[in-house]
This record gives C-alpha cells, sequence and structure tokens, in this order.
C-alpha cells in the first residue's frame, strides 16, 4: 500500500511548499515529517524552460542547413578552425579554458575533440563542463567570433539563436546541450566541405574526407602573408584576397614563415588538386611565378617582395605542380597562357608575360648556369649562415642532364638544417647540405622535362633549349646517365663511380652525386622515394622495386620515413630543438633530418611502390598494394586521436611523440591524399 497526496502551497502540515519556482527557486519545507519518513517530489519546469528544452532538442537543421549551404570553403576554414596565431590576425586567439588551456583552434572544430572525450565518459567534472556551467564566456566568444566575417555572419545569427535557449536551462544541463548544439554545426559544416570538393572526396570513405579536411584547415587568405599580385586579366578572376598554403599548424601559419615554395607545390596535388580547388590552385601556380628570380622559386615567399632564393628544389615541385594542373584540372594548357605579373623579370621592374614563358626562362637559367649571391646577405635575413653559405649556385651537368647546385655551407633541398649552436662549433655549418645533384632533383627535371614535351608545341612553345636541344633529348639524356651513376648493385659501387670505396649500402641509389662531402652520397636516404613515384621509368623495374624494398626495410617507421640509415654513424633520431648541449650532432636540433620519420615522404614511397611494382610484375604489384594498405592503416588511426584532426610533420625514432614536431602538417596530410587517389584511379 502507499499513500499520496498532491501537496499545494500553504496547505499541508507535513510539507510546506515555501518557493514554487517564480523566482527562479523552489524551496520546500520538510521540518514537519517524522523520522523514518521519506517523500518523493515530482517537479515540472517553468514554461519558460519546458520551450528552451523543446527548442534545443529540434534545432532547427533546417535554417542551419540553408546558412551552411551558402558557405565557401574559405568561409568553412574560419567558422570551424583557425589556429591561435592566425586567428589573432582577425582579432580573435583561440579560447582559453581555466584548468584546461587553449583551444587548438579558434573554430569549432577546437571544441570537437574535447567534446567527444567528454561525451562517452559523462564527464561533467571536465574544465570545459565548468566553464560553461559559471558563465556565457564561451558562447559569447562563438557568436562574436563568427558575426565579425561576411561570410559566418548568418551562421553567428543561428548560433545567437540557439545559445538564447540555451542561457534559459539550468545551469547544470548547459553542458549537455551545447554539446549538441555544436555538434549540429560541426557535422553540416563537415558535409558542406566535402560537397563542395571533387566528386573523388565527396563520395569517398571516412579516411579519404579526413585528408581532404586538411586542405580546409591548411588553405586561407592570412592577411600578414599574401600571395603576390596577380592579373586583373585572369579569367575566372582570382580571390580576393587570394588565399594561401599554409605549411602547419601553429609554426608555420602566419608572416613570413607561412608560405614555403617547396612545401606549397609538395603539398598542391593532394591539398588543391586531389580535392578539385582549381581556382585556388592556378593562383596560388601563378602567385609563385610572378617571383621567379635567378631561375628559381623562392623559399620563403613573404609576399613576393621579401622573397628568399636560397633552394634549389622549389622551382621543380613548382613545374610539376603545373604539369599536375593541366592534367587534373582539365585544363588543356590554358594555363600556360594566363598572365604572370613578374616582379622580377629583370632587376626591380615588373612586367606581364605568359606562364610558359617564365617556365621557359627558369629552364634556360640553369641550363645557362647562374652564379649569385642573396640580397641583403648577412644578419639581416640569415643569423646563423656562414659567408659562403649566401652564394648560390645552379647548372647542368651538359654530358649527364642533372641538374647540380649549391656548396656545403648552405643548404638547398628540404633537408635544411642549418647549425645554429656556437657552443657545439656548428654554427652556420648545414647538418645535410646535400649540394651536387641531389637525387630527388634529378628525378623531378627528368619528369618536368618529359611533361613539358608531352604537351607539345601548341601548347608550350619552348620545346628547345640552347645548350641541350629538345626537351626530349634532355630527358633521354638524364634516362641514360642515372642508374650508371646512382644506382649501387654492390660494393664495387655505381658503373661510373669517384668513391666506390665510400659504399656503406647496396640495393640503393645514390642521395646526390659529387656533394662536396663525398661520403653524404652514398647515405641511405629516403629521397630517392620522389625520384621513383614522379619517374618510375627512369631506372629499370628491378633495380627501383629492389631500392624500395631496402628502403621499407631500413627506414620506414610507424607514421614516417628515417631520414637517415639507423645503421649510418651520424644517425640521431630523436628530435629536440632546445638542445643545449655541446655535441654537435643534436645542439639546437641539428638531427632534425638526421633521423627523426618524416611522414610526408612515406606517401612518395607508397606511390613509387605502387607504380614501381606494376611494371616489375603482377606478384610485386599485390605486394605493394598489401603495404599500402597496411601502413595508411596506421595514419587512419592516428587521424582519430588526433586533436588537431591530422597528421604530424614528423616522429622521433619508432614512432615516438616529438614535441616540437607540427602536430599538423599540409604535406604530410597531402602525399596521403595523393596516395588514395592514385590508388582509386588505379582501381577504377
Amino acid at each position: 500500500n502507499c499513500w499520496q497526496a498532491e501537496v499545494s502551497s500553504g496547505s499541508a502540515d507535513l510539507v510546506k511548499i515555501i518557493s514554487d519556482g517564480s523566482d527562479e527557486s523552489l524551496r520546500i519545507d520538510l521540518d514537519g515529517l517524522t523520522p523514518g519518513s521519506f517523500i518523493a517530489v515530482e517537479i515540472e519546469p517553468l514554461e519558460l524552460c519546458k520551450e528552451a528544452f523543446t527548442s534545443l532538442r529540434k534545432l532547427d537543421t533546417i535554417q542551419l542547413n540553408t546558412v551552411v549551404q551558402e558557405m565557401t570553403l574559405l568561409d568553412i576554414q574560419f567558422a570551424l578552425f583557425q589556429c591561435d596565431q592566425e586567428g589573432q590576425e582577425f582579432g580573435f586567439g583561440s579560447y582559453n579554458v581555466p584548468g584546461w588551456g587553449e583551444l587548438h583552434y579558434c573554430g569549432l572544430a577546437g571544441l570537437v575533440p574535447l567534446l567527444d572525450r567528454m561525451r562517452p565518459a559523462n564527464d561533467l567534472g571536465h574544465p570545459l563542463a565548468s566553464n560553461l556551467r559559471a558563465g556565457d564566456w564561451l558562447l559569447g566568444y562563438i557568436t562574436s567570433r563568427l558575426a565579425s566575417q561576411p561570410g559566418t555572419a548568418r551562421l553567428a545569427a543561428w548560433f545567437s539563436s540557439a545559445f538564447s535557449s540555451l542561457k534559459v536551462v539550468p545551469r547544470y544541463l548547459i553542458p549537455r546541450y551545447f554539446d549538441s548544439t555544436i555538434m549540429a554545426a560541426y557535422g553540416a559544416l563537415q558535409q558542406q566541405s566535402v560537397s563542395l570538393m571533387s566528386p573523388f572526396i565527396s563520395t569517398g570513405s571516412d579516411f579519404v574526407q579526413r585528408l581532404a579536411m586538411g586542405s580546409v584547415i591548411h588553405t586561407s587568405a592570412v592577411p600578414s602573408a599574401p600571395l603576390p599580385p596577380l592579373s586583373p586579366a585572369l579569367s575566372p578572376p582570382a580571390s580576393h584576397p587570394s588565399p594561401t598554403l599554409a605549411a602547419g599548424l601553429p609554426h608555420f601559419s602566419t608572416g613570413y614563415m607561412r608560405s614555403w615554395g617547396r612545401d606549397t607545390f609538395i603539398s598542391l596535388r593532394g591539398m588543391l588538386l586531389v580535392t578539385g580547388r582549381y581556382l585556388e590552385a592556378r593562383d596560388v601556380i601563378l602567385g609563385y611565378a610572378a617571383t621567379l628570380r635567378h631561375g628559381l622559386i623562392p623559399n620563403l615567399l613573404d609576399g613576393g617582395k621579401n622573397a628568399r632564393f636560397n633552394c634549389r628544389d622549389a622551382v621543380w615541385w613548382w613545374l610539376r605542380a603545373v604539369l599536375d594542373y593541366i592534367e587534373m584540372a582539365q585544363d588543356d594548357g590554358h594555363i600556360m597562357k594566363d598572365p604572370v605579373v613578374r616582379l622580377y623579370p629583370g632587376d626591380d621592374e615588373e612586367t606581364v608575360q605568359p606562364l610558359e614563358d617564365v617556365v621557359g626562362e627558369a629552364l634556360r637559367m640553369h641550363v645557362a648556369g647562374l652564379q649569385f649571391r642573396e640580397r641583403n646577405a648577412g644578419v639581416k635575413i640569415d643569423e646563423h649562415m656562414k659567408d659562403a653559405g649566401f652564394d648560390n649556385e645552379i647548372g647542368v651537368d651538359p654530358d649527364t642532364g642533372f641538374v647540380f647546385g649549391g656548396n656545403t655551407s648552405n643548404c638547398g633541398t628540404w633537408m635544411d638544417k642549418m647549425g645554429s649552436s656556437a657552443a657545439a662549433g656548428i654554427k652556420g655549418v648545414p647538418s645535410s647540405p646535400r649540394d651536387g645533384s641531389a637525387v630527388e632533383i634529378v628525378g623531378l627535371s627528368y619528369s618536368c622535362l618529359r611533361g613539358l614535351a608531352k604537351l607539345g608545341g601548341e601548347v608550350y612553345r619552348h620545346q628547345e633549349v640552347q645548350g641541350m636541344g629538345s626537351l626530349t633529348t634532355w630527358a633521354d639524356k638524364i634516362k641514360d646517365n642515372f642508374d650508371k651513376y646512382f644506382w649501387i648493385e654492390s660494393k664495387s659501387g655505381a658503373e661510373v663511380d669517384k668513391n666506390p670505396e665510400l659504399v656503406n649500402k647496396t640495393k640503393i641509389f645514390k642521395d646526390s652525386l659529387n656533394s662536396g662531402n663525398a661520403f653524404t652520397d652514398y647515405q641511405l636516404r629516403p629521397n630517392y622515394a620522389i625520384t621513383l613515384a614522379v619517374a618510375p621509368d627512369l631506372s629499370s623495374p628491378s633495380h627501383a622495386w629492389a631500392a624500395l624494398q631496402t628502403l621499407q626495410s631500413s627506414l620506414l617507421g610507424p607514421l614516417g620515413l628515417a631520414t637517415l640509415d639507423p645503421t649510418d654513424w651520424a644517425y640521431r633520431g630523436d628530435y629536440d630543438n632546445s638542445n643545449q648541449s655541446t655535441d654537435s650532432t643534436l645542439a639546437h636540433g641539428a638531427n632534425y633530418h638526421q633521423g627523426p620519420e618524416w611522414v610526408w615522404p612515406v606517401g612518395f614511397f607508397l606511390r613509387a611502390l605502387l607504380k614501381v611494382g606494376k611494371l616489375a610484375g603482377e606478384d610485386e604489384y599485390k605486394t605493394a598494394v598489401s603495404v599500402a594498405g597496411c601502413v595508411l592503416a596506421r595514419h587512419y588511426s592516428h587521424l582519430h586521436q588526433s586533436p588537431w584532426l591530422g597528421l604530424p610533420e614528423l616522429t622521433n625514432s619508432k614512432g615516438a611523440f616529438c614535441r616540437d614536431s607540427n602536430p599538423i602538417q599540409a604535406w604530410s596530410m597531402a602525399t596521403l591524399l595523393d596516395t588514395l587517389y592514385d590508388m582509386h584511379r588505379e582501381a577504377a
């Protein structure tokens, strides 16, 4: 048996209602209950709260989708992402959660990893939940930030409406409904992102789409890192302002450190072409073309006028990107006729030229050979480099067709760590100068020459280069000599070899040829994977396959490829940029490229393995597909765990976390997306 009674205010002796909630609190007096009694209380929300709960449980997703469908990928980048440094330029740095710290992103994506951890554990003790209960600061940050930009103002209005209901409910319930509101918007924005990309992305797997979001994360127009001016005669017109690709976040996101020529064009195929962002890709290609000087594309863009021309490889990555654009955008070569506003056609004057003439100038300068000294050489542009490092050289060996350049005091390829520790005696001493003919530059140049020749004279009119003859003749010369000079079959060295006594690893391709530090030519590094990915026909299939097996067994780690053979005397696999010791191999992170495992070369390794495997035979190709699947599974797993929603720049030895690595890097995501795209095309 049970007894129940409806109690009204002031009408009962056992239980008295002191306040019925009209003053925002409900209070009852239980002094009349005798010991051993119990009571069940049913409470009904106020009408205002009922309406708020209904609104929050039935969010206006129709209006949300209408708003989101009007947003561009650049609008979505602002709404979801921006690291703190990017956000500061727009007036809103990352939100700081007391007891937790700054969110990784200013946009909604900064909240998602936290909410994803809190939700399954019902972790209402998390500092984010505490902050939401304590006040409306985060709600105001979100709406104010979104309202500050025209492209996201309507989304701000939608949030303001949803948050007006959220502010009414009891404070202890705010985290629960905040989560559902944020995730509804986040899901809609993600869906809109992939719908604006190529069919390969929009209909692709979860893995493909997660990698493709790297394009949204890294592509934006940042005031401190503009693209050089583009011609108003372009059709369709260029974006204003034109976006650029960040090399990685957060260290390479703003200012002169955002736009690196090499990083941009290694990333461009995966970040902009595979994703179908052809207008942005065209503008980036033409913007960098404007800066061509000394036959080179700059290492650091810095708006164009302050560019540094201290790398030898960016021009070939740029040219490879031009050819990829023509193929993947189905451009039919029209970009070659697009106008380029040249910043340095002579010394300081500007002029306008078609892209094909800029390309032709780059090739002519290399064949003619050039020695130059960087402008403003000295501590103004590099506080660590020795005087000889500012002297640069490029050229082409007339006997082999190999591009060469650099000296032992500078580092003109991607392995560009300059020593900076005076205490360790390495200030101004590059860890890996790779002067001479770097193997990936030889492969890239061959690939570009073949591609330009294939376009024909109507598309690219400079089919002859004085001093080398036709592009085809030049490419043939490289192919005829590559294995002779680079392939190390046995301890006796290459077929043509100055220093066979320095051979320490066989079944590999040399890392460079004619370096000033002769032993470095013979070091096992991952760079020939790039050569075999862009030019799988440059070597015999048997040599190429054997060399890739050596890379796999010696360098492949959980996420990256070791930058130096672990059995090499110079190998140091753990990077610490703040190392203050006097150890010349480690001080100030001197071993940046002397062992740590970089992620982006894995994409080229897998692409090379697949292409060479197909040339080598059916069994080899099946092996390549199997290896690619196993390797990529580890990256997919990492994407699920990353609070930055991406892949890192590098790891330490055996995949260990590296605190000094960018936690998300454009080329790491781009080259793996390239691999998945190539596998998809092959399967189709």
